[in-house]
């Protein structure tokens, strides 16, 4: 009888024991699901415009900056950029110009096996000056990056702030020693960007753009404002096909 009890007790604590690990289990299950859930809503910015580029079948967009005099009129046009993407919606390589229109800064992109950018390199005038590497959130957005140069010593660092839908809401740029230097805060309106806030390190801003869209959800220009709230250019976006 004895040995019968000790039996119960034995089976009893088993099936106990293995009680705790399914509603454990379960919980962590569920916890999962929950974490894949918020994962999934929340959005992968590269990934989103990497699609977006290749379904409308982009192959670069350049950006033509206008000044305006103090009446708001356009006095003259130059490119500032040109930013130009593979079939695949990978943006392959940016060239900034000076004001003569001639190539002054070339960017160049590296990814890894996760179509993540690990690398951007800079040219200056053709001589590689400066690379970036990247740090990443677990929703596949960077939130760090680091600005080396030739030597691969560190000359700046960046901080970039994603609200809970993956929106990018604060980007701060740092000196290697910890100073801020500039500061960008986004403001969104269902996801879409509509403006953003530049300021210096001592907080001041410095320009505010607003942002407008085509029919297809392309940026089609950018209208600059200064601190003091004048109107200070206006910058427009073409958009190249395949």
């Amino acid at each position: 009888m004895i040995r019968i009890y000790k039996y119960f007790l034995i089976c009893l604590g088993i099936t106990f024991s293995f009680f705790l690990q399914s509603c454990s289990s379960s919980v962590e299950t569920e916890k999962e699901k929950i974490r894949y859930e918020e994962r999934r809503s929340v959005k992968n910015i590269d990934l989103e415009e990497r699609e977006y580029i290749s379904s409308l079948k982009i192959s670069s967009i350049d950006k033509i900056n206008f000044n305006l005099d103090s009446n708001g009129k356009p006095l003259k046009s130059e490119k500032l950029s040109t930013l130009k993407y593979n079939s695949k919606g990978f943006l392959t390589e940016t060239l900034i110009y000076d004001e003569e229109g001639r190539d002054k800064y070339k960017f160049t992109y590296d990814y890894d096996k996760n179509s993540r950018r690990i690398k951007t390199t800079r040219f200056t005038e053709g001589e590689m000056t400066n690379y970036y590497t990247y740090d990443y959130n677990e929703f596949g957005n960077k939130n760090k990056a680091f600005g080396y140069d030739s030597a691969g010593k560190l000359e700046e660092y960046y901080i970039y702030v994603y609200d809970k839908e993956g929106n990018l809401t604060e980007e701060e740029w740092f000196s290697s020693s910890g100073e801020r230097i500039y500061y960008i805060k986004n403001d969104y309106d269902d996801g879409i960007k509509t403006h953003a806030y530049t300021y210096d390190e001592n907080n001041d801003l410095i320009y505010e753009y607003v942002f407008r869209y085509d029919e297809k959800g392309n940026i089609i220009e950018e209208t600059k404002y200064d601190g003091s709230g004048a109107q200070a250019g206006v910058i427009q976006y073409v958009y190249k096909y395949y």
